[in-house]
């Protein structure tokens, strides 16, 4: 699935962007998940923090280079819950993912993601990972001028991110602000 840019910094300036244990607490990401899937998980921001508190975590990125920085990571931390998959959901790899692992995941992140060109197809492929009671949640730059982020053009507001989870039949659990940059929904099916 084509991604369009947001220019991406590099790790040092990103992850000034964050509090990821914050982020991570707010999202409902804690010890009562077994089964984790990041995609997108670019630097593994949220990831490698999540690690700490989930039995199993996968880090699922199409750009190689992120998934080697994370595999880097991974090893340098001796990070063994951690699987980190290269792949793109609109090619065969994503039918792959899905026959391995659907409704495997108590929790699947689409942090930054949604100002994709397919966000519905984005949030359908996240539910059929999903177990039954399984969430998804989404991340994304407010709707006002943040010193990084997708441009105005493509970013998508939270009524927008809402309409397309029902769309993909997914159901509003929650809303949090995560100042100051960010807001966060939690979805389930």
């Amino acid at each position: 699935m084509k991604y369009r840019d947001s220019g991406m910094p590099n790790a040092e300036m990103w992850e000034t962007f964050f509090d990821p244990y914050y982020v991570l607490k707010n999202m409902e990401i804690d010890t009562t998940i077994t089964n984790y899937f990041d995609i997108g998980c670019g630097y593994g921001t949220f990831l490698f923090h999540a690690s700490e508190f989930v039995k199993n975590a996968v880090g699922y990125d199409i750009d190689e280079n992120m998934i080697s920085y994370c595999q880097n990571l991974k090893q340098k931390y001796k990070k063994a819950n951690i699987k980190l998959v290269h792949g793109d959901i609109s090619t065969q790899s994503s039918q792959n993912i899905l026959k391995d692992n659907r409704n495997a995941f108590d929790y699947v992140s689409l942090f930054n993601l949604l100002h994709c060109e397919e966000p519905v197809k984005l949030l359908s492929f996240a539910k059929e990972l999903l177990t039954d009671y399984g969430r998804i949640g989404v991340i994304h730059w407010q709707y006002k001028e943040t010193p990084r982020g997708p441009s105005m053009d493509i970013r998508p507001r939270p009524d927008q991110i809402i309409q397309w989870a029902e769309t993909a039949l997914l159901k509003v659990e929650k809303q949090i602000d995560l100042p100051p940059y960010h807001y966060g929904i939690i979805f389930t099916k």
